[in-house]
């Protein structure tokens, strides 16, 4: 699993315990498994939200990820180092 799914896992855990249900085997997440939880689903949140690609005025063939800087094609949807979301709208809707 990675940190995503793990995530869920918790979380679907402790609504399930909130509820009054447990699992079948008996697992219930710790402090630290639950912070680190939804630290892992905010960092998803935040590389979902579309952010502006950044440009360059000289090279308007390449811009940059706004979240990594790194190089990424253009109109792509999200960038291929860090995953972060891209929006390619000329304006805000």
């Amino acid at each position: 699993m990675n940190k995503y799914e793990e995530a869920f896992d918790v979380i679907e855990t402790i609504l399930h315990l909130m509820c009054g249900e447990e699992r079948e085997d008996g697992y219930k997440p710790s402090q630290d498994e639950m912070s680190n939880s939804m630290e892992d689903f905010k960092e998803l949140v935040k590389k979902a939200t579309p952010k502006k690609p950044l440009y360059d005025d000289n090279y308007f063939s390449f811009c940059r990820c706004p979240t990594c800087k790194k190089v990424v094609p253009i109109h792509g949807d999200y960038c291929p180092r860090c995953g972060q979301k891209l929006d390619w709208r000329i304006k805000d809707d």
